[in-house]
């Protein structure tokens, strides 16, 4: 401490010593180590073999999500999406990750859930019906719900994610 104290009242007099250092340029450009870039040039060579580009294209990210590999059972329960739709009378297709379009929505700071269910294709309010069939024993409340039939989704006030999420994998959909 009494080392720094003996340095700034030593550098504050404007005597010569080893101590000070040299007083700043005024201007930005007038700094010694300040070197002009402008006509440095980059060596790099440029290469067209077929070979060498296979390399960057493992490198970079795939474009599209891919298919996923079929199997009888994934460890995470998860199920793809039947192709057999066509006598189902609603349809609720995944999204381009193959996840179901299930969502909860915070509002108020969190106090305030809503659970969506979006992309919903077909006869919309028998889906909310059955849905609403199906969550309304686990909860002694009376379930609300908002069917919107241009913007093609169903909000059921709560947290009915896993419920919703469920009962659609059940269903096969």
């Amino acid at each position: 401490m009494l080392a720094l104290n003996k340095f700034f009242r030593l550098c504050s007099l404007n005597k010569p010593t080893a101590l000070c250092t040299k007083p700043r340029s005024i201007s930005f450009y007038d700094s010694p180590f300040l070197v002009d870039h402008q006509n440095t040039k980059i060596k790099f060579e440029t290469s067209t073999s077929p070979e060498e580009w296979s390399y960057v294209e493992r490198a970079l990210p795939p474009t599209i999500v891919p298919a996923p590999v079929p199997k009888d059972r994934y460890p995470s329960q998860w199920k793809p999406q039947t192709d057999d739709v066509k006598d189902r009378p609603y349809f609720v297709p995944r999204t381009k990750n193959h996840m179901l379009p299930v969502y909860l929505c915070l509002g108020q700071r969190g106090i305030r859930r809503v659970t969506k269910v979006r992309n919903v294709q077909g006869d919309i309010w028998l889906l909310e019906k059955q849905l609403r069939d199906f969550i309304q024993p686990q909860d002694i409340r009376p379930i609300r719900s908002q069917v919107n039939e241009f913007a093609r989704y169903i909000r059921f006030h709560g947290d009915y994610v896993n419920a919703i999420k469920y009962w659609l994998m059940k269903q096969n959909l």
